[in-house]
């Protein structure tokens, strides 16, 4: 992941860029999904645009299509997040607002100072919710999570971090912000 600051300057707000760290798995598989789709999507439109003249045939080749398109842009959402996403945080003095680059459907996000208590690290190696425990294994140790408190509630900012990264953003976010 790299980091980089751009102002420290009052006045001007403070950037920090944290890339994501690319599962190659990931990019193969999806890489491959993307082409096998994007293959499978026109052989069906032009067999069944030259095939079908009713109606009713178009409408199911539409409902297939359709299928089809939801499913790629979902294998599209992976692979731009995995291959190029990157979390953006820019600090202003009363605002911190997170941006997610290249990730599909996402809005920035934009915390006040006024109600965020305080940043920590977390690790989610074992991570209980209502439903169950879920176990995340990683070889690197990516797994803790920079999160910010808001009147005890926990909002993830960056994910599946190292402890050194993770410990390096939060206190940098402290530093600036506090």
């Amino acid at each position: 992941m790299k980091e980089n600051l751009h102002s420290n300057q009052s006045d001007r707000p403070t950037i920090i860029e944290i890339k994501n760290k690319t599962n190659w798995l990931t990019a193969f598989i999806t890489s491959i999904g993307l082409i096998f789709l994007s293959l499978m999507g026109f052989i069906i439109i032009i067999l069944g645009l030259l095939q079908y003249d009713d109606f009713f045939a178009l409408t199911s080749l539409s409902s297939i299509t359709a299928i089809i398109i939801c499913l790629f842009i979902f294998f599209l959402y992976i692979w731009l997040w995995n291959n190029f996403g990157k979390t953006v945080l820019t600090i202003d003095p009363e605002t911190l607002t997170i941006e997610y680059k290249n990730k599909l459907f996402t809005s920035p996000k934009t915390y006040l100072k006024k109600e965020t208590d305080r940043f920590e690290t977390k690790d989610f190696k074992i991570e209980r919710h209502q439903l169950g425990v879920r176990y995340h294994f990683s070889i690197s140790g990516s797994t803790y999570s920079v999160i910010l408190i808001q009147k005890e509630t926990e909002t993830r900012i960056v994910d599946w971090l190292t402890k050194d990264k993770a410990d390096e953003i939060a206190g940098e976010l402290k530093r600036i912000w506090y």
